[in-house]
């Protein structure tokens, strides 16, 4: 049986995981989306919110950087 801490350590392992993945999506639909759009990229609300959230993810992963060292 993993002690408690092993078991704290593969959970944040596993959550980390999950950011860098949701953080890759999010790159390839914003540039999907931006694809599509063509000209229009810079004003297209989708493409506007697509970018937000990649920054946010970033900002998350920026965060876990930071609190590993």
């Amino acid at each position: 049986m993993q002690t408690p801490s092993r078991v704290r350590a593969r959970q944040q392992k596993l959550a980390r995981i999950r950011l860098v993945a949701r953080a890759q999506l999010a790159y390839e639909r914003l540039r999907d989306l931006a694809w599509r759009a063509g000209a229009q990229a810079a004003s297209d609300p989708a493409i506007q919110a697509a970018r937000r959230h990649l920054a946010a993810l970033n900002l998350s992963l920026a965060l876990l950087t930071l609190q590993a060292d």
